[in-house]
């Protein structure tokens, strides 16, 4: 229990910037976060005896803004629905700028141009696959399994690529890097 708590301390500043992108409210990420840190002090145990602690406690946070959403998904409408939800990703062109630097638009442009494309303009841009399909002038249902292989192919370079860890729910525990150069 000694060797937690430096990391937890270090994990402050951290969770509450994590919180507080997704949540534009300064009074509803100040609640997610006494909220997990409530999480962390009931299960300071569990999170002990964990490998790398430093994951599992912002999945818990993920969790907690999650869970968030969830449960105020049903009660907002209008305005304060906008007051609450997290604010749009930022212009496609620099997503795709910053996602490109990144490991994982690393391993996005590792992928053949046709898959590449199609996942990009797609999940990244936002065009909807109905007007990409019609843009490439193929069948949607075509379009929808081109965009499902290139996120299997994306998936399979990522577990190639690093030693993941999970729990028993399949998310994520822990990554040890491998060599993804």
């Amino acid at each position: 229990m000694q060797t937690i708590l430096p990391i937890l301390a270090q994990l402050e500043g951290k969770l509450e910037k994590r919180i507080c992108s997704r949540v534009n409210h300064a009074d509803c990420c100040e609640d997610i976060l006494q909220d997990v840190y409530l999480k962390l002090l009931q299960r300071l145990p569990q999170i002990s005896q964990a490998e790398n602690v430093i994951p599992y406690v912002m999945k818990m946070a993920d969790n907690a803004v999650a869970d968030y959403f969830r449960k105020k998904g049903k009660a907002l409408t209008g305005a304060a629905e906008a007051e609450h939800l997290p604010a749009p990703a930022s212009e496609p062109e620099n997503l795709v700028a910053r996602l490109s630097d990144s490991f994982v638009g690393q391993m996005i442009q590792a992928l053949p141009p046709i898959y590449r494309e199609a996942l990009v303009k797609s999940e990244i841009e936002g065009i909807s696959q109905k007007q990409l399909a019609a843009e490439l002038g193929m069948s949607y249902s075509g379009l929808k399994s081109r965009v499902q292989r290139s996120k299997e192919m994306l998936r399979a370079a990522i577990l190639e690529c690093c030693d993941f860890e999970f729990d028993k729910y399949g998310n994520i525990v822990s990554c040890c890097g491998g060599d993804c150069t």
